[in-house]
């Protein structure tokens, strides 16, 4: 079976990426070299692909009812909660939650809530989106001063703190942004329509250029979430 390629295969393959699989997706490994993609990040900012995460939305007016059933469900519009190793779960609205998981599980988190759902007698429409949208991460000091640049929201931590989400328009798309720092690095997932995908990581890479942003690979990412981890 062939690999999935991203929608920002294209430009990951003319940025000269070196690819490896991952659950199944053609992915940019390795650009420049893992350790000088670090300290790109941890000096300016980082471009990466993040595509191959599952993501999940889960909607209905018993949408939190079935989310309660099988994990925690955030209180607060915007709020972030853990829900296992690589696996969050965030609440955009009243009625409307996303997860995001690392690649390949989001299949399981379907079927849990689907059954946790069934099992408690409440509905909720849970749809895995990993398919249809593009994943762009940021990482780095400069990531918030970039973002600010392409998007009106406030990316000050202390109004865009690590864990939350906010929907908003970014460079004239519909965006779900949300805060992932890696470790004391600010760090940002940007997700939208698949066909956005090249357009939004144009935008970004043009805008990025005053503080030397640097394509990372999926190793550097890697290793700056084990970085967080650690922490």
């Amino acid at each position: 079976m062939a690999a999935k390629l991203t929608p920002l295969h294209p430009a990951c393959q003319q940025l000269g990426a070196q690819f490896a699989e991952v659950c199944g997706w053609h992915i940019a490994e390795i650009y420049s070299g893992v350790q000088t993609e670090v300290e790109a990040a941890q000096r300016g900012v980082g471009l990466g692909d993040d595509t191959p995460n599952g993501r999940l939305t889960i909607q209905s007016t018993q949408a939190e009812a079935v989310v309660q059933a099988a994990l925690p469900a955030p209180a607060q519009a915007g709020a972030g909660a853990a829900v296992g190793a690589g696996t969050r779960i965030y609440r955009l609205r009243q009625d409307l939650f996303f997860i995001s998981t690392p690649p390949g599980e989001e299949e399981a988190v379907q079927e849990k809530l689907s059954a946790a759902g069934a099992a408690a007698d409440h509905f909720a429409t849970v749809v895995d989106i990993t398919h249809g949208r593009a994943e762009i991460r940021l990482v780095g000091p400069a990531s918030q001063a970039l973002l600010s640049k392409v998007c009106g929201l406030d990316f000050a931590s202390a109004a865009f703190p690590d864990g939350t989400a906010r929907q908003s328009s970014l460079a004239r798309t519909s965006q779900l942004i949300i805060r992932r720092d890696a470790g004391s690095l600010p760090g940002f997932s940007i997700i939208g329509k698949r066909s956005l995908g090249l357009y939004v990581w144009d935008i970004i890479s043009q805008a990025g250029r005053e503080w030397g942003l640097t394509p990372i690979g999926r190793a550097a990412l890697d290793l700056l979430e084990k970085d967080k981890q650690s922490a």
